[in-house]
């Protein structure tokens, strides 16, 4: 059996799944194999540094546009053709050219995990990502910059190492609109001044990572809050389902859809073959032809519902 996402850790398994849609996404493949031979044009001593440097430009286009509308894509491609982006313990920035797209190396001392030390690792042992790589065997760097960039989606999951969100979205009293005079915001026109231009990012901040609500500024007992917010949360609670890891495929649709690549690579067979062959496998006794149908369609609609995740998760991401 092909490496199943659905078997991840709590804190991992959506993380896991995204990158497994995106492994099997034909259209991210076209867009990898464009930028590969681009980035191998900027690497190789026998190309003119004029045409190398015009490569590197193209390349860096590219990630801009496809981290833009997808940051997980964007994230595959810092670890699959590494430009790296050194900040240094002072928080100045130190790059490895004005074109570098990532993985961003912090150097700071102290720090739990050692950034620079992990990007040597994978530069000794060319143990980069790849489209064969599933999550379990990718590297620490790609795994930990993908695991943030979910926890801006989903309020579950913590960082695996400081075990908090500290680093993401999580619920929490708004100071926004305490000293904010719109009025005058809005006089400063393109000469913001450092406050102003302090809420506009926050403002951006509350509008990309939050949804707002509002309650009555003096509620003054237990009972109060609690009826503030009994309405606030059944509105939030009606339109989600029970388990969140569903969004990106369920167990039995993921079980169904790795077994059937399983079988596809070893056999070199079709779709079609490869659900016959499933099907027998799983069963114990002889299934009459209506029941082996029935059978059948199952596993085509769980089939169905990965391949169709695969569609929606690139070039745009949507969920």
């Amino acid at each position: 059996m092909k490496f199943n996402p659905a078997t991840l850790p709590e804190n991992e398994i959506n993380s896991g799944k995204i990158w497994t849609l995106l492994r099997y996404n034909k259209q991210f493949d076209g867009d990898l194999n464009w930028f590969s031979a681009k980035y191998k044009k900027t690497k190789s001593k026998r190309v003119k540094q004029e045409n190398r440097e015009t490569a590197l430009t193209d390349c860096r286009q590219k990630y801009e546009e496809i981290n833009k509308i997808n940051p997980f894509a964007g994230i595959a491609l810092q670890w699959m053709f590494p430009m790296p982006i050194i900040i240094e313990e002072d928080g100045q920035g130190g790059i490895e050219h004005p074109c570098s797209w990532g993985p961003v190396i912090m150097l700071a001392k102290g720090d739990k995990v050692d950034d620079l030390a992990e990007l040597k690792e994978c530069e000794a042992s060319k143990n980069w990502l790849t489209l064969k790589t599933d999550w379990r065997s990718a590297n620490k760097g790609f795994k930990r910059n993908f695991m943030f960039q979910y926890r801006q989606l989903d309020s579950r999951p913590v960082n695996p190492i400081t075990k908090n969100r500290s680093d993401s979205p999580l619920p929490h009293e708004t100071a926004f609109f305490d000293d904010l005079d719109l009025a005058t915001l809005i006089n400063q026109g393109p000469n913001l001044t450092e406050e102003g231009l302090e809420k506009v990012i926050h403002a951006n901040d509350l509008r990309q990572n939050y949804r707002t609500f509002v309650v009555p500024r003096h509620l003054h007992t237990k009972k109060a809050v609690d009826e503030a917010f009994k309405t606030l949360i059944k509105g939030v609670k009606d339109s989600l389902p029970t388990k969140a890891s569903e969004r990106f495929g369920t167990d039995a649709e993921w079980k169904d859809f790795m077994q059937v690549k399983k079988i596809q690579a070893e056999s070199k067979c079709s779709k079609k073959d490869a659900i016959v062959s499933m099907t027998k496998l799983r069963s114990s006794v002889y299934l009459a032809a209506e029941s082996r149908r029935t059978y059948e369609t199952g596993i085509k609609k769980n089939i169905n519902a990965i391949e169709d995740k695969i569609f929606r998760c690139y070039p745009n991401f949507h969920f």
